[in-house]
């Protein structure tokens, strides 16, 4: 796994995993460029790219500018968006306008219920029923306290405290099931569209072994003798 921080001023998610983000800005043509043709050129491997308001617009123009889906299906990538909801009327819009300009990426809401207000389904509905809304749980504002110190680390509270469970464990695990059964689906569409392809691959070469019987027929200008009629020109060929 591999990450971009593209929020060059507070790069948090670097800053929590500095051996895995890297921090990058693409206010410019030179740093778009060198974001996305990394995430092609690491099309081996999953990449996550924390990406802040300031920079949200022009992203996902610069995305749908050079045909990234087009690129990223030829690389065997899935691009899925995780998109945090809010109460604001213009965050459903953009977010419906996003599904319609960028057809091919997956779209996966996501809800903090810590966040006064109730997501509502048919404002953020996911590209498919089948990917659910991912939901944060809520934190009790003790342990919100806690984790939201300076120099709290997840990794180090859960190596120090392996027996568990505490509220801390049981929200990260919500979390992570929540994530897991999305990877899952994933994993089921990309099954489900590789046999699709292998299906289209049979049925255009049935299709072609239909043509050139129906060409040497032609060519001949008459069925050969002692062929039942009944049989179908693929028989024919087959046999």
């Amino acid at each position: 796994m591999v990450g971009y921080d593209l929020d060059p001023r507070e790069p948090t998610l670097a800053g929590c995993f500095p051996n895995l983000v890297w921090p990058l800005d693409i206010a410019d043509t030179r740093g778009q460029m060198a974001l996305f043709d990394r995430i092609l050129a690491d099309h081996w491997r999953t990449t996550v790219i924390d990406l802040g308001h300031a920079l949200f617009d022009q992203f996902f123009k610069v995305m749908a500018e050079i045909d990234f889906e087009d690129e990223a299906r030829q690389k065997l990538i899935q691009p899925v968006v995780l998109f945090i909801t809010d109460a604001a009327p213009i965050t459903a819009q953009t977010y419906a306008e996003l599904r319609r300009r960028l057809a091919e990426t997956i779209f996966v809401p996501v809800h903090n219920e810590a966040a006064p207000f109730m997501v509502i389904g048919q404002d953020f509905p996911p590209s498919s029923p089948k990917y659910q809304t991912i939901r944060i749980p809520r934190l009790s504002p003790i342990v919100r306290g806690v984790i939201d110190r300076p120099g709290f680390s997840f990794s180090a509270y859960m190596a120090q405290q392996p027996g568990g469970p505490t509220e801390v464990h049981s929200w990260i695990g919500e979390i992570f099931g929540e994530f897991r059964e999305l990877e899952l689906q994933l994993l089921i569409g990309e099954l489900e569209a590789s046999l699709r392809q292998k299906s289209s691959h049979s049925d255009r070469l049935i299709t072609s072994a239909r043509r050139d019987v129906k060409a040497q027929i032609c060519d001949a200008g008459h069925k050969p003798r002692g062929i039942d009629p009944r049989r179908s020109d693929l028989d024919l060929y087959l046999n």
